[in-house]
């Protein structure tokens, strides 16, 4: 359909992850338009073994300019904005954004506006955006406090995500031990889970939790389908 966005998604990390980011954008733009729409997408999938490898070293800086090149080949192809199907490597959103004119499609930012009004929020991710002041910076303006697993449950929430989400794999087991750690979030005053890994989706429903759960990747994907559909954000 002419009047379309095309946006480059920065993917790979993992590619389960992309897969899921591909998936709801389209269908939520077939919801949309209906007919025979889809989403124009350009995706640039990385390595995730060596993203996952400059994680381990603490070397954002390298993971930083792998995106920030990938982020300005999207451009160069066509994309009219950006958006990166992750949440941990937002940490080096700021190298992305200097490597681009056009616009970033910030999760975080997408995620703060639909929590606004909340006093505080869990966070569930890997140990990268659990130990990062990623969300605790970006929401503090608007009142609202981030809660993080005690250190033994983040342990466990991010081993889950690295030794079985990324590959696939979603365990009984592992569904009832984050439903623990969420029940011990709930009864430190969070009034929302933030699904803030868009794995966690294969193991985490709304059914799994005493408290609601915000999904960060539904979040982000319909912020990415409001800006092909109509230009931006609703």
């Amino acid at each position: 359909m002419a009047g379309l966005r095309r946006v480059g998604l920065l993917g790979g990390m993992s590619w389960q992850s992309t897969e899921t980011y591909y998936r709801w954008v389209n269908e939520g733009v077939q919801a949309r338009l209906g007919g025979h729409s889809s989403a124009p997408l350009t995706v640039h999938s990385v390595d995730f073994a060596t993203i996952e490898t400059l994680q381990q070293a603490g070397d954002w800086a390298a993971a930083g300019a792998v995106l920030a090149d990938a982020a300005g080949a999207l451009e160069r192809g066509g994309a009219e904005a950006v958006a990166l199907a992750t949440n941990t490597m937002h940490v080096v959103a700021d190298d992305i954004r200097s490597a681009i004119s056009v616009p970033f499609l910030d999760l975080i930012d997408f995620v703060a506006a639909r929590v606004e009004g909340l006093d505080r929020v869990g966070l569930l991710g890997t140990g990268y955006t659990m130990g990062s002041d990623l969300y605790p910076k970006r929401l503090a303006p608007s009142g609202v406090e981030v809660l993080v697993p005690e250190p033994d449950d983040a342990a466990l929430v991010h081993r889950v995500i690295y030794d079985e989400l990324v590959h696939g794999v979603a365990r009984p087991e592992s569904r009832a031990d984050y439903a623990d750690v969420i029940a011990r979030l709930a009864e430190r005053g969070a009034q929302t889970i933030l699904l803030a890994c868009t794995e966690i989706d294969l193991l985490v429903g709304a059914g799994d939790a005493v408290v609601p759960v915000l999904d960060t990747t539904r979040v982000h994907c319909d912020a990415i389908t409001d800006f092909i559909v109509a230009g931006g954000p609703r």
